[in-house]
């Protein structure tokens, strides 16, 4: 048998080289990117709640989770403090768990009374004209959820599948319409036994309340949008796709995922803010969406960030959170 020329072998080696290389960048890299979402992140906690207990007097329907904890502090922006301070006073002072949890198993967070600045400052970076800042009051306490509501959740209080197109029980639930999240929640107060709007989509200025925790910064943790990978997924550090709620770290009143993740369908129409008499066209019959999304940039996953679309509007970037009041 005739000797292989040395070349040959060279040349098989290089040929070898190059598949590997090939399998490795389209096969074995996709396939860690897209189960990348899935992987288990150690979420870091707090102080834990001390549990009320008897002194406890949760809403109808509801209970005292024993196992809450406290965000971390660290790296919050200012007026996070003074935030997590009158959440605790007002638990105190009427009984209010700190977080609660329903019959299904969705737990909610309380979002103390107050007043906040809504909108951004004019050198906010990445801010739209339509934001404009002004003062708004909020008298009453209320429950906001804790996660953006998950397909596990879905699918115990509608009885079907969720339409989502990224698969998971704790993933976000996504692909639903403004009317969907509006059936959910109908849905979700007749099977608890209260009142409709028990449950219900917050108000596009109650979301910014609450995802802000007390802030005036662009992000609950400041302006440094190189800190936002820690608070939240984006086209910035994303696989394309939503992710597990609650990896990332949350905000001072323990609400994850406000920044990123999916978008947001809240309930109201869309308004002008006071001040802004700019014609809004077709946007008077549209919903507000707030929050971000797994696809966007960073600018998009502000605090004050305005946007909106048609209520029969779905995708995969589409999501919702639900408020519990207590009256």
């Amino acid at each position: 048998m005739a000797k292989m020329p040395r070349w040959r072998w060279w040349l098989w080696a290089v040929e070898a080289v190059l598949l590997i290389a090939v399998v490795e960048h389209f096969v074995i890299r996709p396939r860690l990117r897209r189960e990348k979402p899935s992987q288990e992140k150690q979420i870091v906690q707090g102080e834990q709640v001390e549990a009320l207990g008897e002194a406890a007097k949760p809403p109808m329907g509801l209970h005292e989770v024993s196992s809450a904890y406290y965000p971390v502090m660290e790296g919050l922006a200012e007026g996070s403090e003074r935030m997590l301070a009158a959440q605790k006073s007002v638990s105190v002072e009427k009984g209010l768990p700190i977080e609660v949890e329903n019959q299904f198993g969705m737990r909610f967070r309380l979002v103390p009374a107050g007043s906040c600045l809504i909108g951004s400052p004019e050198g906010e970076k990445g801010r739209g004209t339509i934001e404009v800042i002004h003062t708004q009051l909020f008298p009453e306490d209320f429950y906001m959820g804790k996660f953006e509501v998950t397909q596990a959740e879905w699918k115990r209080v509608m009885g079907t599948d969720s339409p989502s197109g990224f698969k998971g029980d704790q993933r976000p639930v996504e692909e639903v319409t403004w009317h969907d999240c509006q059936r959910f929640v109908n849905k979700l107060c007749e099977l608890e036994g209260v009142p409709l709007n028990t449950y219900c989509l917050p108000t596009e200025a109650e979301w910014e309340y609450a995802c802000r925790g007390g802030t005036d910064t662009a992000f609950c943790f400041g302006d440094a949008v190189a800190k936002l990978s820690s608070w939240a997924d984006f086209a910035g550090n994303n696989s394309r796709q939503s992710v597990v709620v609650g990896k990332r770290r949350c905000n001072s009143l323990g609400l994850y995922d406000m920044h990123g993740n999916v978008w947001e369908w809240c309930r109201d129409l869309y308004v002008n803010y006071p001040g802004d008499d700019s014609n809004a066209g077709d946007r008077y019959t549209y919903r507000t969406i707030r929050g971000g999304n797994w696809y966007v940039d960073s600018g998009e996953c502000r605090s004050a960030n305005r946007c909106c679309l048609p209520p029969s509007s779905h995708g995969n970037m589409l999501g919702f959170r639900v408020m519990r009041r207590i009256k």
